[in-house]
């Protein structure tokens, strides 16, 4: 492989990480926004393909959690 392949190899790989990192961000959020609409974390995870474990967790950093959503402290 050339000097140019590896290169534009760089180039696509960094810029397929940050078209992941957008989308990570563009997901925690609108799973953010479905929750605080009252969308049940069952239903967020069948609607975005991902467990309701993955879903909590994004919830988690956030500050909110299954004892905090129970309690009605968030």
């Amino acid at each position: 492989m050339s000097e140019d392949a590896l290169e534009a190899a760089q180039r696509a790989y960094q810029s397929a990480q940050e078209a992941l990192h957008t989308a990570r961000r563009k997901l925690a959020q609108a799973i953010l926004d479905a929750y605080a609409n009252g969308e049940p974390v069952g239903r967020i995870a069948l609607r975005t393909g991902q467990s309701t474990t993955n879903v909590w967790n994004t919830l988690a950093v956030h500050g909110i959690t299954p004892r905090s959503h129970i309690n009605g402290s968030t």
